[in-house]
């Protein structure tokens, strides 16, 4: 399974540019090269029609956690403890947890 959210996280640190420790730490994680650098078109694009990239990937965490069910349904995105990095840590631990046979 894909940690698909992970992706967008690490595509929207390439919105500044290029940068080779972005792309390390994506192949060093399993993360396709090719998505990524889709997944930074993909962020550019909403970037460009007024979305706030950092609260798209936070909600990206959450719909992803949601359907999945690392995080419950009653979970509220407007719930301020709900950080990215919180969201993330859920969501890395579950595609682990999915890649053990």
């Amino acid at each position: 399974m894909i940690n698909r959210p992970y992706t967008f996280e690490l595509a929207a640190l390439l919105l500044d540019g290029p940068q080779e420790s972005v792309h390390t730490t994506a192949q060093a994680n399993g993360v396709d090269l090719d998505q990524l650098t889709r997944a930074a078109e993909i962020l550019t694009r909403l970037q460009a029609a007024g979305e706030d990239i950092n609260e798209w990937v936070r909600r990206e965490y959450i719909i992803d956690g949601w359907l999945h069910g690392y995080l419950p349904l009653q979970a509220s995105p407007a719930d301020p403890a709900l950080t990215t990095w919180k969201l993330a840590q859920h969501a890395e631990a579950f595609y682990r947890q999915s890649a053990t046979p």
